[in-house]
């Protein structure tokens, strides 16, 4: 059976191949793709879930429904012929291979060695088709229209239409190709005193010398309809992305970077959804996604501004950081100036460099690390390894634009430092109804630059991690990857190395809450729920760009704890009213205040209400208490739910409530001393 398939391994370890490399067909109008993504892809996961526990009949039903849904998809006609092969249907799994050959899927030796076509494997017909696949293989699938790069004189409009752009099944997103022509043949330097970006005499000198690589082959892409455009005739022979009528009819050329291009990208949009209980930033909204850092290493540069999600009225509500792109302090238009200098730095790189960090597609990590050092008041190695260089949010006022761009200049090839992957290793896992009431996962993100927690468990006041640290590619000489602190209290942060294995650590985060961090910590001081943690490989002076770990506290909880470290009191009512985001935390009405035996052992809590007249008590393992003995210890209990619910009203997020099951649990004690119990058979 077809897996989804992965990265492709290379020098940073997840660069993409790129389109123009094949000429792949279009199997279905490819704007419309979006609109059912998210229906396969959810069949994928359902087909994923049905193989690994062995449904036979359920796979063949969810790859019949893959095939109405998407009916010239090759990968789901091979699906179903796999789904027919396990349920012995011999005659119709044939026909769905040969329908699946037919479409495109044509990799004989995949075919052959698929244990989900061992029941066929000894009949003459499956030989022949593997012969058919053989022979069709590299050949135009017939009646589809082949997806071709088009060719575009840098610095005029490239036009993203149906002809060069697909729709990546794997991936959730497009890829548009564009064969660039050099205009009139002629050198940078003869383009020089066209420049009329940032730093212009110096870039104007280093394009008429040769060692500008100037803007030639960059494309700019503009994702909010022309609200805020960057003016590209500052930049010559940069080359701007326009999407067709067909495309903009489906709206794809709105919201955040959707996209992979063969070229290197300066993109924006700036946009942000306002209305409604799930108003945010671009930024924000993209948080949990991989697609991110998959641009990230595509040699793409986004920017987007912070809108109300970085105001001093509401503080700082990003749950996460990254290296991503960059967000701008403000709304609309906020970006241009530091997307624009961006730009410059782009022209202003020494033309081998640039090849060479686009081959390999590390040129917007580079550009990160280097715009970061360039930094007002960051002035050395530990500056840079401080919250000063790793704000959340980008003040356009801080922006050195001057030293950015000297330094990109300066850079060479042998002085870029390799990136540091980070990978979770250990982490505890808490249980809903137990450790946090929540329907939402602890994890926000698992990329391989960024790593982002909600520290939901309130029993633990201390959240553990334990994280592997690769560095990707070579280790320059004394080398070695540094972890640091760049928001939050340093006393209740903790990050030891792991005994016995190398480059990993544990991280222990104390119980942080809504808090405002130091000047120190950071150069924005907007009061914040989140700690964030840099890795970097440092060699002497010379620093990677970061990778970040960020662990993020619900600003509707305030969480009380006892001198032991246990949990004393949480109460959800959010009495300050502070905003919560409601696609990681529902309103609640209740507050919970927990019980102890004399030994220290959890015995429960008592949950406060405004419709409850007296608390309701709740067992150690979750259970609502309906009967005690004489010492007031439960001996019987019920399960409970917790729900979502919606008022009815548009306007306002779904608020959490709880229910009871139809489950009945009794505890037994050992002694008199024992106030906990276990559950009885």
């Amino acid at each position: 059976m077809k897996r989804s398939s992965w990265f492709v391994v290379a020098a940073v370890g997840i660069v993409l191949q790129g389109l123009g490399q094949s000429t792949p067909s279009r199997q279905l109008p490819v704007f419309e793709m979006p609109r059912i993504y998210s229906q396969h892809n959810q069949l994928r996961l359902r087909l994923m879930q049905a193989l690994r526990s062995g449904q036979i009949a359920e796979m063949e039903t969810i790859a019949r429904d893959g095939v109405a849904l998407m009916p010239q998809d090759a990968t789901w006609q091979y699906n179903l012929a796999c789904a027919l092969a396990y349920r012995a249907n011999k005659k119709e799994a044939l026909a769905a291979l040969d329908r699946a050959i037919e479409l495109g899927f044509r990799d004989a030796k995949q075919i052959a060695a698929d244990k989900d076509m061992a029941s066929l494997a000894a009949l003459p017909e499956f030989q022949a088709l593997l012969k058919k696949a053989a022979a069709l293989a590299g050949q135009p699938v017939a009646n589809q229209i082949p997806v071709r790069p088009s060719t575009v004189v840098m610095g005029l409009p490239a036009y993203v239409n149906a002809s060069n752009t697909i729709w990546d099944l794997d991936l959730g997103c497009f890829r548009t190709a564009f064969h660039l022509l050099a205009p009139e043949n002629k050198p940078v330097s003869a383009f020089a005193e066209s420049y009329e970006g940032a730093a212009k005499g110096m870039v104007q000198k280093w394009m008429r010398d040769g060692t500008a690589a100037g803007n030639h082959g960059d494309l700019y892409v503009n994702r909010d309809g022309g609200h805020s455009l960057l003016d590209v005739t500052l930049f010559p022979k940069m080359t701007p992305v326009v999407y067709s009528a067909d495309a903009q009819q489906q709206r794809v050329h709105m919201g955040a970077a959707n996209s992979f291009f063969d070229h290197v990208v300066v993109g924006n949009a700036s946009l942000a959804m306002t209305t409604g209980p799930l108003w945010r930033s671009l930024p924000r909204a993209s948080m949990g996604e991989l697609l991110p850092s998959q641009l990230y290493l595509n040699n793409q540069l986004w920017f987007y501004p912070a809108h109300r999600d970085f105001t001093r009225e509401a503080g700082d509500l990003y749950p996460a950081n990254s290296p991503y792109w960059i967000i701008s302090q403000g709304s609309s238009g906020s970006e241009r100036f530091i997307m624009s200098v961006f730009a410059s730095a782009l022209a202003a790189m020494h033309p081998e460099t640039k090849r060479i960090l686009r081959e390999r597609g590390v040129l917007a990590p580079t550009l990160q690390m280097l715009f970061r050092s360039s930094l007002r008041g960051v002035r050395t190695s530990e500056d840079y390894l401080s919250g000063k260089a790793h704000p959340v949010v980008f003040d356009p006022m801080q922006v050195n634009a001057e030293s950015f761009i000297e330094k990109t200049h300066a850079l060479t090839p042998e002085h870029c430092m390799p990136l540091v992957v980070l990978r979770p290793v250990k982490e505890n896992r808490a249980e809903v109804g137990i450790d946090y009431f929540d329907l939402q996962s602890e994890t926000l993100w698992n990329t391989p630059f960024a790593l982002a927690r909600i520290a939901r468990a309130v029993r633990n006041k201390t959240f553990r991690m334990v994280i592997a640290a690769q560095v990707v590619g070579p280790l320059p000489s004394g080398g070695q990857i540094v972890w640091r602190v760049l928001q939050g209290d340093q006393s209740k942060i903790a990050i030891r190395p792991v005994e016995g294995a190398d480059q990993q650590v544990e991280i222990s985060v104390d119980y942080h809450g809504f808090y405002r961090p130091t000047q120190s910590d950071a150069i924005a001081v907007l009061q914040s729920s989140r700690v964030d943690l840099g890795c970097f490989v440092q060699s002497g002076d010379r620093v990677s760009a970061p990778s970040f770990v960020s662990i993020f506290y619900l600003q509707n909880e305030e969480r009380v704890y006892r001198e032991d470290g246990q949990i004393l009191s949480v109460d959800y009512r959010n009495l300050n009213h502070r905003y919560a985001d409601p696609l990681l935390t529902l309103t609640k009405d209740w507050k919970d205040l927990y019980d102890y035996d004399a030994q220290g052992h959890c015995t429960g809590w008592f949950r406060t209400r405004v419709a409850e007249k007296a608390p309701i008590r709740f067992t150690a393992d979750g259970a609502r208490v309906i009967a005690v003995d004489a010492s007031g210890r439960p001996t019987q209990a019920v399960g409970v739910q917790y729900m979502p619910y919606q008022s009815g009203r548009s306007d306002l997020p779904p608020s959490l409530t709880f229910g009871d099951t139809t489950t009945t649990v009794s505890y037994r004690y050992t002694n008199a001393l024992d106030r906990v119990g276990t559950r009885a058979p």
